[in-house]
C-alpha cells in the first residue's frame, strides 16, 4: 500500500459488446422491471444501456461497449469486480484489497497500485463519478445483487464522461423500482475456501409500489462474510485477511405525469478487511504474512443522488444532483522499514485515514432516438474535496530518538519531534473542480450511413496543500515542520467522431476516433538537488483510433463481433520516488497501446450456449524515460505495468428449459497472461488459468445452486508492491451453495 508523500516498501463473461444470456435462470416468480433488454426485429434479445447518455441497444454502439444484466451477472455468481471484470475483454483487474484496487483498460495505466494523481479509469453509479481528482481514496466495488446492469466502456470516454476516464469507465446501473408489482428476493449463501476459512452472505431485496403507477420503494441490503485465507505468522492469526462487506441501497421513483419521473437514490457500502490479506512467500509461506499487528484495512462509499426526467416529446431533459462520500482508514505495521531508526522501538506504524467527499451537477437534453438528426447536449460541474492524513506512531519511539538522536539534535529532541510516540504527522487537504459543456450529433445519411462528431469544452483546477511534523520531517526536510502548496489548471476540447455502416439487420461496422485527458496536479514534495521535484505536473492526454465490426450468422444463432484499436498516449504521467521515499509525479513522453478484441457467441440450441473472448494486446513505451535524481532509466518497448498481452475467456452454459426443475450447469474458464508489476522491478503478476463450475435447480419461487470457484487450486498473483515479498493472490478453490427466494 502506498502512503501520499510518502512510500513505504516492506523488504526483509462479458463479451465486447456481445451480451450472451449464459445460463439466465427462469424468473422465478421476479415482478422487477426488465428495464435492461429487449427484442429486437431479429428475435436477438437485446440490452439496452446509457453508455451514450441515452437508451440505446449495447450492440448498436459504434464503439467498444460490453454489459452484463443482473440476471447475467446473477447467473455465473457475479458478485463484485474480480467475478465479471475478468471475464472482460480488453480489461485488467489488479485485485489487491477489497474497496482498493485497481482497473486497467487497454493497458493504459503506469502502475497496477493506487496512482500518484487521478487514475486512469472512471467509476460510476448511475453515471455519478466516483473518480477522485488526485490520489484516489478508494475504487467503489459495489455488490451486483439486484443490479441493473454493468457497463464497461473500454477507450477513452473524454466526450460524455469527463476526466476520470482516460482509458475507460466502468458504469453501475442501479435497478429501478417497480411501480406496478410487489416484489422480493431473498438471497444466501455459505462457502468453504481451500487453505482457509468459511464465509457467507445474506442478501434481501424487497419492491413495494405505495401509489400503483405513480410511487414505488426498492430496498436492498446486503451482508457478505469473506473468508480469508492468509495466516498471520506474526500475530498468530490464521485466515487474517477476513473482509465484512455490509450495505445497501434504497430506491424510490415518483411518476406524477406520464412525462416525468423523479427518481431518489441511497447507497451506503463499507468494506472491513481484518488484516490485509498479500502473502510473503519468502518470508513466512505461500498463503502466509508476518506482521506485528494486524493491518486493517476500511473503505466506504455513501451516495445521495437525485433525479429528474422529463419528455418534452421533442427531446427528454434529465437533471441530476448527486454527493457523494469515500472514507478510507488503514493501519500498517512498518517496523521492518522504519524500525532501523529508532533502536529499542518495539513497533512501528503508518496509519492513514482519509476522505473524499463532492457535489456533482450534469443537465442535459437528449433527443427522441430513431430520427434522421439525433443529440445529446448537456453542463456539468464537480466539486471534490480530499483530506489525507499519514499518521506515523509506535512504542517507545519518543526515547528512542532522545537516546540516538539527542546528541545531535540536543535534549529534549524526542519529545519535540515524537510527542507520544508520533514521529510523523502529515495533512494533506486538496480539492479539484471540473466543469464542462458537452455533446455529441448523430446524423443518418440513409438507412445504412451515419456520422457521428462531439466534443467536451472543459475547465479544471487542482489544488493541494501538505503539512507536517515530525522526526520524519527533521530527517528529511531539516526542520520540524514544513507546509507545502501547490495549484495546477487546465482547460481544452476534447474531439470525437465516428462513421458507421450498417447495411443489414445482421452487420454493422465503424471507425472511431475520440479523446481522453485527465487531471493534473501540484507536487507538494519539496525539490532538492539531489531530488529534483517539478512544481506541479501536468493533464495528459490519449487519442484512440479503432475499427469494430458486429454480426449476426447462422440465422441469428452465432454473433461475432471484432475491435481493432490503436492509442497513441502522450505526456503521461508516471509515479516516482525521491531518495528519502516521498512520492511526486512527473510527465514522461508517450506511450502507445495497440491490440484486438475479438467474441463470439453461439446459441447452439435453446438451451445450450457458448461464448468465447480473445484479447490481444502490446502497450509500452515508445521512448527512453529518464526519471532524473539518480533514478535508473526505463528504456523504450518497456511493457506498461499490468498490460497483459493475451486474455480469453470462455463459458459454456446448458439450461433444460423443458424440465419443471430448469436444471442448468455453467462451466467457464479465464487465462491471462503475464505482465510485469511495475517499471523495472517487482515481480509478474498473470500468467495463470482459471476454471469454474455452477449448476443448480428451481422449484417453484425457490433456487438452489452449488458452484466451484477456481477448480485447480491455482495460486496465481493478481497484484503487489515493488518487490517479490508482498503478494495479493486470486482466491484459492472455493466451494459453496447458494439458496433463492423470489416472488
Amino acid at each position: 500500500m502506498c502512503l501520499f508523500g510518502l512510500r513505504i516498501l516492506r523488504t526483509g463473461l462479458m463479451a465486447g459488446a456481445t451480451v450472451a444470456l449464459l445460463g439466465t435462470p427462469s424468473a422465478l416468480g421476479q415482478t422487477a422491471p426488465d428495464t435492461s433488454s429487449a427484442k429486437s426485429a431479429s428475435g436477438i434479445e437485446e440490452v439496452i444501456v446509457t453508455a451514450e447518455k441515452r437508451p440505446e441497444a449495447v450492440r448498436k454502439i459504434s464503439g467498444s461497449v460490453s454489459a452484463m444484466t443482473g440476471a447475467q451477472l446473477e447467473a455465473l455468481g457475479a458478485q463484485d469486480m474480480s467475478d465479471y471484470l475478468t471475464r472482460t475483454p480488453g480489461v485488467v483487474f489488479n485485485a489487491q484489497t477489497p474497496g482498493n484496487s485497481t482497473v486497467v483498460l487497454r493497458g493504459i495505466s503506469t502502475t497496477t497500485g493506487i496512482d500518484q494523481g487521478q487514475g486512469t479509469t472512471g467509476y460510476f453509479i448511475d453515471d455519478v463519478p466516483l473518480t477522485d481528482p488526485s490520489y484516489s481514496i478508494a475504487t467503489p466495488d459495489i455488490d451486483t445483487f439486484d443490479v441493473d446492469n454493468v457497463v464497461v466502456l473500454r477507450g477513452p470516454q473524454g466526450t460524455l464522461f469527463g476526466s476520470s476516464s482516460l482509458g475507460g469507465a466502468v458504469n453501475y446501473q442501479a435497478a429501478k423500482p417497480d411501480l406496478e408489482n410487489f416484489g422480493t428476493h431473498l438471497q444466501a449463501s455459505i462457502e468453504s475456501t481451500a487453505h482457509g476459512d468459511v464465509g457467507g452472505s445474506g442478501k434481501v431485496m424487497v419492491n413495494v409500489p405505495i401509489v400503483t403507477d405513480t410511487f414505488a420503494v426498492r430496498g436492498v441490503y446486503v451482508h457478505r462474510d469473506i473468508g480469508g485465507f492468509i495466516d498471520n505468522i506474526g500475530t498468530g492469526q490464521k485466515d487474517a485477511n477476513r473482509t465484512l462487506i455490509r450495505g445497501g441501497r434504497i430506491e424510490a421513483t415518483w411518476k406524477p405525469g406520464p412525462n416525468t419521473t423523479i427518481n431518489y437514490l441511497f447507497l451506503d457500502q463499507t468494506e472491513d478487511t481484518r488484516d490485509l490479506g498479500y502473502a510473503e512467500p519468502a518470508l513466512a509461506g505461500k498463503y502466509a504474512k508476518t506482521t506485528l499487528i494486524p493491518e486493517t484495512a476500511n473503505f466506504g462509499t455513501k451516495i445521495h443522488n437525485l433525479r429528474l426526467d422529463q419528455d418534452f416529446g421533442f427531446a427528454t431533459l434529465t437533471a441530476t444532483a448527486t454527493y457523494h462520500q469515500k472514507t478510507q482508514e488503514t493501519l500498517q505495521d512498518q517496523t521492518a522499514v522504519f524500525g532501523g531508526f529508532f533502536p529499542g522501538a518495539s513497533l512501528v506504524t503508518v496509519g492513514q485515514p482519509a476522505k473524499s467527499t463532492g457535489t456533482t451537477y450534469e443537465v442535459r437534453l437528449a433527443s427522441p432516438s430513431g430520427g434522421r438528426f439525433e443529440y445529446v447536449v448537456g453542463l456539468y460541474y464537480d466539486d471534490t474535496k480530499e483530506k489525507i492524513k499519514n499518521i506515523g506512531a509506535g512504542a517507545g519511539i519518543t526515547n528512542a530518538i532522545e537516546t540516538v538522536y539527542g546528541p545531535l539534535f540536543g535534549a529534549g529532541i524526542g519529545a519535540l519531534s515524537a510527542p507520544n510516540d508520533v514521529w510523523l504527522f502529515a495533512d494533506v487537504p486538496g480539492e479539484g473542480r471540473e466543469e464542462a459543456a458537452f455533446g455529441e450529433f448523430t446524423y443518418h445519411f440513409s438507412d445504412e450511413w451515419k456520422a457521428t462528431l462531439g466534443g467536451r469544452l472543459f475547465n479544471e483546477r487542482m489544488k493541494s496543500e501538505t503539512k507536517a511534523s515530525g522526526f520524519y520531517v527533521l530527517a528529511t526536510d531539516g526542520t520540524l515542520t514544513s507546509d507545502m502548496f501547490g495549484k495546477q489548471k487546465a482547460s481544452g476540447f476534447n474531439p470525437k467522431g465516428s462513421i458507421t455502416w450498417t447495411p443489414s439487420d445482421d452487420f454493422m461496422a465503424y471507425g472511431l476516433v475520440s479523446k481522453g485527458y485527465r487531471f493534473g496536479g501540484p507536487n507538494v514534495t519539496p525539490s532538492t538537488p539531489a531530488d529534483p521535484v517539478p512544481a506541479s505536473y501536468r493533464s495528459d492526454s490519449l487519442i484512440n483510433y479503432e475499427l469494430g465490426i458486429r454480426s449476426n450468422l447462422l440465422d441469428n444463432r452465432l454473433q461475432l463481433d471484432a475491435t481493432a484499436f490503436y492509442i497513441d498516449w502522450s505526456n503521461i504521467q508516471v509515479h516516482l520516488l525521491t531518495s528519502t521515499n516521498l512520492n511526486y509525479a512527473t510527465n514522461g513522453g508517450k506511450a502507445r497501446s495497440y491490440g484486438l478484441e475479438s467474441t463470439a457467441t453461439y446459441f447452439a440450441t435453446d438451451d445450450l450456449t457458448l461464448s468465447t473472448n480473445v484479447t490481444y494486446l502490446n502497450a509500452a513505451l515508445v521512448d527512453d524515460f529518464n526519471p532524473g535524481g539518480g533514478q535508473p532509466i526505463v528504456p523504450g518497448g518497456s511493457t506498461l505495468p499490468g498490460a497483459s498481452k493475451w486474455q480469453v475467456s470462455n463459458t459454456v452454459s446448458y439450461q433444460w428449459t423443458e424440465n419443471e426443475w430448469h436444471p442448468s450447469i455453467v462451466l467457464s474458464h479465464r487465462y491471462i497472461s503475464k505482465a510485469p508489476g511495475t517499471f523495472l522491478t517487482g515481480i509478474p503478476q498473470g500468467g495463470y488459468n482459471l476454471f469454474d463450475a455452477r449448476a443448480g435447480v428451481e422449484f417453484g419461487n425457490y433456487a438452489v445452486t452449488a458452484y466451484i470457484a477456481n477448480i485447480g487450486d491455482t495460486r496465481g498473483i493478481t497484484g503487489g508492491q515493488t518487490g517479490p515479498l508482498e503478494q495479493y493472490l486470486v482466491r484459492p478453490r472455493t466451494v459453496g451453495l447458494t439458496f433463492d427466494y423470489k416472488m
